[in-house]
């Protein structure tokens, strides 16, 4: 691991726009935010260029401005404490929160002659500042993947954006659901892009994604085809939206443990409420209490799979058994956003009840399989 990062900002495409702000300020932020002493060295020309945007900068860090040569002169004289790492970056440089903490990571491993590749001596550090004020990578940060994309000039922006977006895809494909992988990742990613340059807040996305979930909720408590089909497509477009938050946050670097338990708050209440909805709705069409008796049954089964789930997961002792790839399977369809779909084509056919009646009897299944897990592993010879 790196113990400092260093950015030169000495070429023009440092000023390009990303999600709505300067590629060198973007990549100023990203990197205190790993909590690592972040220095800064701009030239006059970029700093006048900032404008005001220079002032950002001011209060997490203490920017230097020096022309190129003070710069070099700079990296020849100073001396970092003995062993210290220092990971050099120019700020043309484009990268996400992952990808960047993946290269201070790799910064740590040993190269092939068997040292770490910038254990700065000074001629090294010199040589690096002088590959970012030619707009090169230093040697430690060579390309391999979509990430990091080096801004050719300050018009490549657009460019930018779209290798992040590209990078974010690779990264979440395997965690979706089949449907949300093909249908909701798409309509996310084609929004999620608008809004991030227009600096939405991740926050107020989740809140409107709650708001139209809610409505959809209070539609499918309705009697009646038309409002359970309007209800049904509201809580899919709210599941549409719970992917933009995220995808929004990341793009901007604006996730917050804060916006995480929102996220995670959000999404169970509407689950709940469209789920009370549903019963309330059918029971207001049929007249049957048997489904009001449904969703008791169906909160129930909620309650023990959230049990098992600990049981199974959240206890560290069992870890062995909590991991298994049946285990990890159960666990990730138990989150996925997949059933809104079913939802949907549930109300089209006017069938809302099968999926009540399905998903109250599927909760105890669920939990039992979680429950009977561990016994099976201790029972199976190793």
């Amino acid at each position: 691991m790196a113990d400092s990062v260093l950015i030169i900002a000495g070429h023009a495409a440092c000023l390009a726009p990303v999600f709505g702000e300067s590629a060198v300020v973007r990549l100023a932020r990203l990197a205190l935010s790993l909590d690592l002493p972040v220095h800064l060295w701009l030239t006059p020309e970029i700093r006048q260029a900032l404008g005001s945007e220079f002032y950002r900068l001011l209060g997490p860090m203490a920017p230097r401005v020096m022309t190129a040569a003070e710069m070099l002169e700079a990296a020849r004289t100073w001396r970092p404490d003995q062993g210290k790492k220092i990971l050099v970056l120019p700020a043309t440089s484009v990268w996400d929160r992952l990808s960047l903490r993946q290269r201070l990571e790799d910064f740590a491993a040993p190269s092939e002659g068997g040292t770490s590749p910038f254990l700065m001596a000074q001629a090294e550090l010199a040589e690096a500042v002088r590959a970012c004020l030619e707009n090169r990578l230093p040697r430690a940060g060579s390309n391999r993947g979509l990430l990091p994309f080096l801004l050719a000039d300050a018009s490549q922006g657009s460019l930018a954006e779209a290798r992040l977006v590209q990078h974010l895809a690779a990264s979440t494909q395997a965690s979706d659901g089949l449907l949300a992988r093909w249908v909701d990742r798409p309509l996310s990613r084609a929004l999620s892009p608008h809004l991030a340059r227009k600096r939405v807040p991740p926050n107020l996305i989740t809140l409107a994604g709650m708001s139209l979930g809610l409505l959809g909720a209070w539609l499918l408590a309705r009697a009646g085809y038309g409002p359970h089909l309007l209800g049904a497509l509201l809580f899919w477009s709210a599941v549409v939206l719970d992917g933009v938050d995220g995808e929004v946050a990341r793009l901007t670097l604006r996730e917050s443990a804060f916006g995480h338990y929102l996220d995670i708050i959000t999404d169970n209440l509407v689950h709940v409420a469209v789920f009370i909805g549903m019963a309330v709705g059918l029971y207001r069409d049929t007249g049957y209490s048997g489904h009001l008796y449904a969703l008791a049954a169906l909160i129930l089964g909620f309650g023990l799979c959230a049990v098992a789930v600990y049981q199974v997961v959240g206890k560290k002792e069992n870890s062995r058994e909590a991991w298994s790839p049946l285990a990890a399977k159960l666990v990730k369809a138990l989150n996925s956003r997949d059933f809104a779909y079913l939802v949907v084509l549930l109300a089209f056919i006017n069938r809302l009840s099968w999926f009540l009646w399905g998903a109250a009897g599927g909760t105890y299944l669920f939990a039992l399989g979680l429950w009977l897990l561990p016994r099976y592993h201790r029972a199976r010879p190793s």
